[in-house]
This record gives structure tokens, sequence and C-alpha cells, in this order.
């Protein structure tokens, strides 16, 4: 069946409503379209490259992926941090943005935590909660996985102010908040 049926047919014609123009949206760079090209003819076949087997590693040491994993990246602008204090990844920070920042090791993971402590579960160890409305950020933590905060373990949602130790696993972070009853993003909105 095709998708115009009934355009072409006659019948009472319905006056014509005044259309709202289109709105134009400008690119800070140049984009250049993609243009069809004529097939080219495949090159001729290299013989295939040798390849190691893959190395199994020792007894508690891992092997790096050559295959890069994206980076933790915060989705709209930064409203804290958590810096790695403690464990695997020391040194390193992690932004928080607006909303749920979910914690774990996998790539579906908002918030990733994936410097190889295996005690962190893949999907949801617990989340940074920043809410726009009240302008405060609250530490959620999974049934299934085990959350310290200051040295005690975590069992509801806790409200948190700022310089918090928080354990997740054999991984300690500070939570650093730059968003707050005192500044916001949308208070030029």
């Amino acid at each position: 069946m095709p998708l115009y049926r009934g355009f072409f047919k006659k019948g009472p014609t319905i006056p014509e409503q005044p259309v709202e123009p289109t709105r134009r949206i400008v690119r800070s760079e140049p984009v250049e379209k993609a243009r069809p090209t004529a097939p080219a003819a495949p090159p001729p076949a290299a013989p295939a490259p040798l390849v190691p087997p893959p190395a199994t590693p020792a007894p508690g040491r891992t092997i790096a992926s050559s295959v890069p994993e994206a980076p933790n990246v915060a989705t709209g602008p930064v409203v804290g941090w958590l810096a790695i204090v403690a464990g695997p990844g020391r040194g390193q920070t992690l932004q928080l943005s607006y909303g749920v920042n979910d914690i774990g090791s996998g790539p579906h993971a908002r918030i990733r935590l994936n410097f190889g402590d295996p005690t962190i579960a893949a999907d949801n160890h617990a989340a940074i909660i920043y809410t726009a409305r009240s302008r405060r950020f609250y530490l959620a933590q999974s049934a299934a996985s085990e959350t310290w905060l200051n040295g005690q373990p975590v069992r509801e949602s806790v409200e948190l102010v700022g310089g918090e130790t928080v354990r997740f696993g054999q991984t300690q972070v500070r939570f650093v908040p730059l968003c707050g009853p005192g500044f916001d993003w949308r208070d030029g909105d």
C-alpha cells in the first residue's frame, strides 16, 4: 500500500493555513557534503599479516585492551567532580553533570570507574544525583553493591555537601561540588 494513499483524491478543498517559516540553524564550522563517486576497482588483496595469539596474563595481572574505550564525559555543563584518592585510578577526576550520574565499571555507566577494580559493579554500583530545582547533591546506593560514605555504610539516599569520601569497592573518591545554592549554570536562563 503506498504511503501517499488518498493524496491525489478529488474532494472538498480545505482552506490553506498559514505556514510558519522554517528555522535555519547556522553551524560554527562549514561541513563538507559527501558527493557520490563512481565505484573504484578494489585494491589487490595483500597477504594477511601474521598475528600473534593473544597473550594470557600472569595471575593477578591484566592486559590493557588495544580497543580504546570512550572517556568519561559529562553530558552538559559540569556540576561537580569525583577525584579518585585511593585505589586503582588514583589521581584521576570524573565529571558530574545534571541529573542522575550512575556509577559503575561497565560501558553503560555514566560515570565509569573502569580502572581495574573488580569489586565495582558494571552498571549500577551507586549514583550521585544533582537536582537543579533544589540545587543539592544526593548519593544513592544500589541494593546489590556496597558503598561507604566517610567510613560508614550507605543504607539510604544521603545528601552530599562537599568534601566527603565515598568508597566503591577498593576505590575511594572525594566529592567536589561546583554547583549548589550559590551558583548554578541555569542562573542566567
